[in-house]
């Protein structure tokens, strides 16, 4: 890779980004969504929640009846079709966009037959289970964790047996993507198999293929439709909602066996995010939000996919959010997960770099100036700087288009630090400091491991700029083993289930990078079950 004195080249906000996101039935361009507003009230998320909109079935002008209603057509409400279909319910899916879509890589499975064919080891349940546990700062719901370890196998066999492999026409070949054996990451560790379905190492094709087997076996997928409001019998049962379709009419949908809502992130609503994380990161999130959501080149409303129209539908219906809410962030530039020499906007020296890329945004937020870049300082030497997220350099190179990010090179520190506009006194200092640890092979300040230690004596010296980028949030609702969705009482409100970004109490503070594919493994595996619970009667 060449670079010239002076290069100075621009990478795009965050294309394809991580976690399982589920796709948002919120509404249509055409339908009326509750006005969020930029005020003090927003700042402190004083009335995140709102009142529901007041709404009858005497304002419906059709009525269209099915068993099971899945709200949200991305991975968890595909799977939760799918576990309704395969358990003998009427499907009806009801999406905010013109088509499926998701952003994400790779499923979390295991224990699976294919794994197994591999050669690969079988992971013990109990190990993982607690690890995940800890590392979610025990915040998470061990039975929602359970859940997933003990039936994703069998899921994804399931799912292998009845799509992947029969299925010509939809060619969606499945590969193992992982890392063996089970390596420690000194500050993040990955234990778990992933499964992906395409070159492009995003979901994209998968969905959309996914979706169409749905539909050829008798699902019924109603799109540009906005989910406004659940409705409840006079026995407190959950029997449809209220929404509006592209035409702007309302439509009464009557769901006999339950509703099941896969609706994603509320990672552009204001109020919900200055109430459920602190006033610092949700104003730095707000500003960063990079929520991708595409399918192909189809379009679909970005910023109004995470509005958090799902989570206060249920919340209306009498459903309880947790209180502290996890998020997911991604680098979307630089030599993301080669943990070379970082600085922030004063050239100072702030973290262990080795932190997961996919765990560390609140770090960056809390640094001066509120902005979402840092600064990687680099030599000219040969030294093989390993990754701490199990890339090769070259496959880095070629996935991150290294050559199209902003960079800078020169022949002295005092240099490369006016061109990146930091103090130079303080990164000549910062990396004279670096440079005598990595040379006495210790660490003392953050204690990287000695493997990453490189020191930068080697001009011309190079900065690459990696910016953060907000993603999703990935917190939601309380819900039991069955994906019930619970009242403040931790009983099930009747035929209410969840998947995905809106079930609660999966994460900690934040995503946790165990797992290779964890938030779409447990999208995947608990919108299954939901769906399987729904059309049960469970």
């Amino acid at each position: 890779m060449e670079l010239t004195r002076r290069n100075f080249l621009r990478f795009g906000a965050a294309g394809a980004a991580v976690a399982g996101v589920s796709a948002l039935a919120g509404c249509s361009p055409k339908a009326e969504a509750p006005a969020e507003s930029t005020t003090d009230s927003a700042a402190t998320g004083d009335d995140w929640l709102g009142s529901a909109p007041e709404l009858t079935v005497d304002d419906c002008t059709q009525t269209v009846e099915t068993e099971v209603l899945v709200v949200g057509s991305a991975l968890a409400g595909s799977m939760a079709a799918y576990g309704a279909l395969k358990n003998g319910a009427k499907v009806t899916v009801i999406e905010r966009n013109c088509c499926p879509h998701i952003g994400g890589m790779t499923i979390s499975v295991f224990n699976s037959k294919m794994q197994k064919d591999a050669g690969l080891p079988m992971y013990d349940e109990v190990e993982i289970a607690n690890k995940m546990y800890k590392n979610c700062q025990y915040r998470g719901d061990m039975t929602l964790y359970s859940a997933w370890i003990n039936r994703s196998g069998e899921i994804f066999d399931q799912l292998k047996e009845d799509f992947i492999d029969p299925y010509e026409q939809y060619c969606v070949p499945a590969s193992l993507e992982g890392i063996f054996p089970d390596p420690t990451q000194e500050v993040s560790e990955y234990i778990s198999t992933g499964i992906a379905f395409d070159k492009t190492d995003i979901l994209t094709e998968f969905t959309h293929k996914f979706h169409q087997f749905l539909e050829d076996q008798g699902v019924e997928t109603h799109y540009d439709t906005c989910a406004e409001v659940l409705i409840k019998d006079d026995s407190g049962r959950v029997t449809g909602l209220i929404a509006t379709n592209k035409d702007g009419e309302k439509v009464h949908y009557v769901a006999s066996k339950g509703v099941v809502m896969c609706t994603g992130s509320f990672g552009s609503n204001e109020k919900m995010m200055y109430r459920f994380y602190p006033s610092k990161y949700a104003k730095w999130a707000l500003e960063n939000n990079s929520y991708w959501a595409y399918m192909g080149e189809d379009p679909v409303s970005v910023l109004e996919c995470d509005d958090g129209l799902g989570h206060r539908m249920l919340c209306w219906a009498g459903a309880e959010m947790e209180d502290i809410c996890g998020w997911a962030a991604w680098q979307s530039t630089g030599w993301r997960s080669f943990p070379y020499l970082m600085v922030n906007t004063k050239g100072k020296r702030f973290m262990n770099e080795c932190t997961s890329l996919l765990t560390s945004s609140h770090i960056i937020a809390d640094q001066p100036g509120g902005v979402n870049y840092l600064w990687q300082i680099i030599p000219s030497n040969d030294f093989e700087m390993p990754s701490s997220f199990g890339y090769t350099k070259e496959a880095a190179e070629e996935m991150f288009k290294m050559s199209e990010a902003e960079h800078y090179e020169a022949d002295t520190l005092e240099e490369l630090a006016e061109m990146i506009d930091v103090p130079a006194e303080n990164l000549v200092a910062t990396v004279e400091r670096y440079n005598e640890m990595c040379n006495e092979g210790h660490d003392l300040d953050y204690h990287k491991a000695l493997r990453y230690l490189d020191a930068i004596d080697d001009p011309p010296y190079q900065a690459w700029k990696m910016q953060y980028f907000f993603y999703c949030t990935l917190s939601g609702v309380r819900c039991n083993d069955k994906l019930q969705v619970l009242d403040a009482e931790h009983e099930p409100i009747p035929g209410l289930y969840a998947g995905g970004n809106t079930v609660g109490y999966r994460f900690g503070s934040g995503y946790e990078s165990l797992l290779h594919g964890g938030s779409n493994g447990l999208a995947a595996t608990h919108g299954y079950i939901a769906g399987e619970s729904a059309a049960l009667g469970i």
